[in-house]
């Protein structure tokens, strides 16, 4: 089991009082070219608490903030125009939330809970996480800091571009398929390009940056497995 030692709180953008279901999020997330849905748990409109992405798989909800956290979303977070932010939960989602926040920091061992606006430019989850449900978690009081995820680019170099030059090389041999010499430790134009052929053949996010999924991907595809699937 990885660690788990951050919650990060989510809406769906969807508008007030329209009932949003795992499968529609896991539609909305493939069609982006994830696999699946990136949340680890759902909170429906009348407060039904639904498992999404495994907890044990790392998700896809948080930009350099995925490794180590588990995101959690409520269905909402829109006004009924469809546009304007506005915190919709209802009282029965506020009490599956505390719920979720409680059972899932005892399971783990979480210290800290945080919204997804603190870590980027956008309103979601539509109201102020941290400042509602820090009381909960011991981590920000004593200065608990997010470990970022480790994402390869262009630019980047050093023994782990090494690491990642070797896998492309290991996975073109298991296809018999040809291509640009990759060498050295620099992730240079060639090795981007090559990172950009792999994703696209494993159907996810092709930006030629190797983060948590195109690393989970290398590994699945070195033990001749099928695509991850968050819901199987």
């Amino acid at each position: 089991m990885r660690i788990i030692d951050e919650i990060i709180l989510h809406c769906t953008a969807t508008p007030e009082g329209r009932a949003v279901s795992v499968a529609e999020i896991d539609a909305w997330h493939r069609a982006r070219g994830w696999s699946g849905i990136g949340y680890h748990r759902v909170v429906g409109i009348n407060g039904e608490r639904w498992a999404g992405r495994p907890v044990e798989a790392i998700g896809a909800h948080c930009e350099d903030h995925n490794v180590r956290t588990l995101g959690v979303t409520y269905a909402g977070g829109v006004a009924k125009d469809g546009r304007t932010a506005k915190d919709t939960r209802t009282a029965a989602q506020k009490e599956a939330l505390l719920a979720e926040l409680v059972e899932l920091r005892d399971r783990f061992g979480i210290k800290k809970v945080s919204g997804h606006n603190e870590y980027a430019a956008k309103a979601c989850p539509s109201f102020d996480a941290s400042k509602e449900y820090d009381y909960l978690f011991e981590g920000r009081s004593k200065g608990f800091s997010p470990v970022l995820d480790t994402v390869l680019k262009r630019g980047s170099y050093g023994p782990q571009v090494v690491e990642w030059i070797d896998k492309l090389k290991a996975w073109r041999k298991t296809l018999a398929m040809a291509g640009a010499t990759l060498r050295g430790d620099v992730f240079d134009h060639q090795v981007e390009m090559t990172t950009i052929v792999f994703q696209k053949a494993r159907g996810i996010v092709a930006d030629g940056k190797v983060g948590p999924q195109t690393l989970h991907e290398m590994e699945l595809a070195l033990a001749y497995k099928p695509p991850f699937q968050a819901l199987g």
